[in-house]
């Protein structure tokens, strides 16, 4: 039966236990009412930023696939609007209604005068419609262009909107998930974190009240409670620690001293050693520190002067830090120390010496290299440039590098590596891949000097680490002159010297290929034969010279009355040739007619007379298993008929 004392220290212990669960309610309620409206304010802003930017992405991804799709079909509608080519036209615009965006479309003529509408226009009364205004050009081979009309295409924003709507949506669920994922994860810690240490606690004292024996606490961890639960538990095993706590002390402090990388000493002010580990005595060659004992060690330093120095530091300043110096070993061999150590209040120092021969060694070593691979830098003739591959921003520059682009070093290293270069982004990473399907080991680049001068460059570029930074090392060869003797040589070996037009091996070479792409996609593919009539009377009567100049004039309008994509050569003395690409014979035939017709209606101005040089012409068309030689038999033999039949004509086969 209980005693009056027990009874009483079972209510005090009821009533601790009772206020314990009060108290940890109370907690919890602090808890969410301190932690639900920031987190909830937060998460609102979150939101609102969130669905800010997210709105923005949505409306500019939008606004950029429509500009991408007006550029793409600008680009389409330029030969179709210069061809009149009205169905092609609205089936091309037909092509908007794949994106939902777009509403409709416009194609205004060069006066502004309505060409084609399409679809949704501002006319139709619809709100909130946006426009983007595409210019159609027809190019011409020399890039002279002429405006043929504006495109405008109308879109909304109605379905990046709807988009963006079901996006923020799907967000704030998952948010308000979250936050009460967050709440509930919350009482659940709390409630494991603090009132369940705190009732084993309480548990504890009234036990230790009811019978008077100290009882530990099962729990472990590293907040306030834990501290106190720590510190009860403490309390207890305080006393039989201490005394083991002190003996283990000391036996790793001998264990550390002994087994130490460094050496470890004391030493009186006169050398001789109160104290010192192995270490000690194996870097100065002795079998043990035992033998140190008897040892001066000021003797072991190769240079008084150093010794003098050390003790001078040390009676002034008390201290000494990685101060190096040569030792002697026993052995006679001589062994790069540094030492660190303090005076104590006897005098005495204590210290550490460690061998740091090889580290000294491998100090010059590195001192050398450096040395060397400044000199091959600074000094080589080539331009040399060290960049950061991040930022393109340059670091070093040799002085060569300052001789050829003309700016100073503070100039350079104040640039990027891609204000030297005035190529695009496409053209940049064009040359990236085709020097990887070259296997090249350089890049072809342009670069422009401070005076605006542009150079053909080479760029051998490779990675190198320098203090930890990871940087691209380029040098950098002028070939300009070579870039230059390249393209003459290029445009030597395929043009005819008097008249720019393709030579006959090379009109013979792009035809083969022409014929080939022509018979696998089933496009049709013409041979003109062009002979000037009568032009050896031009060149008796008037000299060569001014028959080179006919030749020179006739080839250029012949190359102005040709597409670009057309192959028009030279063949050999008056005799031209043409090749038109996806044209059939009677295109063919227009265009044949059109170059006879220059030729009889307009003159050639020449130093001796204005002349006019008429031309025959001969036509044939591709059929199934031409070569190239056929098909420039058989214009020949359209030539030759149109010779026989009085010259000045066109005659197809």
């Amino acid at each position: 039966m209980p005693t009056p004392e027990t009874k009483h220290n079972h209510n005090k212990t009821s009533g601790l236990f009772s206020y314990g669960k009060a108290v940890s309610r109370s907690l919890i309620v602090k808890f969410l009412v301190r932690i639900l409206p920031p987190l909830m304010m937060i998460s609102f802003l979150f939101m609102l930023v969130f669905g800010h930017i997210t709105r923005q992405e949505i409306l500019t991804r939008l606004d950029n696939n429509v500009e991408i799709f007006a550029s793409s079909i600008s680009r389409v509608l330029d030969d179709l609007m210069r061809n009149n080519q009205t169905e092609e036209i609205v089936s091309t615009l037909g092509t908007l209604a794949s994106n939902p965006a777009i509403l409709g479309a416009d194609i205004f003529k060069e006066n502004g005068e309505l060409f084609i509408s399409y679809g949704i226009t501002p006319g139709d009364g619809v709100d909130q419609i946006l426009t983007i205004e595409r210019f159609i050009f027809k190019r011409f081979p020399d890039g002279d262009k002429i405006d043929l009309g504006r495109l405008h295409v109308y879109y909304t924003h109605a379905t990046a909107e709807k988009e963006f709507r079901n996006h923020f949506l799907a967000q704030l669920s998952r948010m308000l998930l979250i936050i009460v994922a967050i709440l509930v994860g919350a009482i659940y810690a709390f409630s494991n974190t603090v009132s369940r240490p705190l009732k084993q606690l309480l548990d504890a004292i009234r036990e230790t009240n009811v019978n008077g024996k100290w009882v530990l606490v099962n729990w472990e961890s590293k907040d306030e409670i834990g501290e106190v639960i720590n510190a009860h538990n403490s309390m207890i095993k305080h006393i039989a620690r201490k005394e083991a706590a002190l003996e283990d002390s000391e036996r790793r402090h001998r264990e550390l001293f002994n087994n130490a990388q460094a050496g470890i000493f004391q030493i009186h002010p006169d050398g001789i050693g109160k104290e010192a580990n192995n270490t000690l005595a194996h870097i100065l060659g002795y079998p043990s520190a035992k033998e140190l004992a008897s040892v001066n060690v000021l003797d072991h330093y190769v240079n008084a002067d150093d010794r003098e120095k050390l003790w001078q530091i040390l009676r002034e300043f008390g201290e000494i830090s990685h101060f190096k110096t040569q030792f002697r070993r026993c052995d006679g061999n001589t062994i790069w120390v540094e030492l660190s150590g303090k005076l104590t209040t006897d005098g005495s120092l204590n210290g550490i010496l460690q061998d740091v021969t090889a580290q000294v060694e491998a100090g010059k070593a590195l001192e050398e290299r450096d040395e060397l691979h400044r000199a091959f830098f600074e000094e080589n003739k080539a331009a040399m440039l060290l960049h950061d591959p991040m930022t393109s921003s340059i670091q070093f520059v040799n002085p060569a590098a300052c001789q050829f682009y003309g700016y100073t070093n503070a100039e350079l290293t104040s640039m990027t590596i891609r204000e030297l270069d005035c190529m695009t982004d496409a053209e940049i990473y064009e040359e990236l891949q085709q020097a990887a399907n070259e296997r090249r080991s350089y890049f072809k680049h342009v670069h422009t000097l401070k005076d605006g001068t542009q150079r053909h460059v080479e760029v051998f570029t490779g990675p190198v680490s320098i203090s930890n930074r990871q940087l691209h090392y380029s040098i950098i060869f002028d070939v300009t002159e070579k870039r230059r003797l390249e393209a003459k040589l290029e445009r030597m070996a395929t043009r005819d010297q008097l008249t720019g037009a393709y030579n006959r091996h090379a009109f013979f070479q792009m035809a083969k290929t022409e014929i080939a792409r022509a018979k696998r996609f089933n496009h049709p593919l013409t041979m003109l034969m062009f002979d000037l009539d009568h032009f050896k009377d031009t060149n008796d009567t008037f000299g060569h010279a001014t028959g080179d100049e006919v030749l020179r004039v006739f080839a250029l309008r012949c190359r102005a009355g040709l597409r670009q994509n057309d192959i028009f050569a030279r063949l050999g003395g008056e005799e031209f040739a043409a090749l038109l690409i996806e044209t059939d014979v009677e295109q063919a035939m227009e265009v044949a007619e059109r170059i006879r017709m220059v030729a009889d209606t307009t003159p050639i101005p020449t130093e001796k007379a204005d002349l006019t040089v008429t031309t025959s012409i001969g036509v044939s068309s591709m059929t199934e298993g031409d070569s190239v030689t056929d098909l420039l038999t058989r214009a020949d033999e359209g030539l030759y008929k149109a010779k026989e039949t009085g010259r000045n004509s066109v005659v197809k086969i």
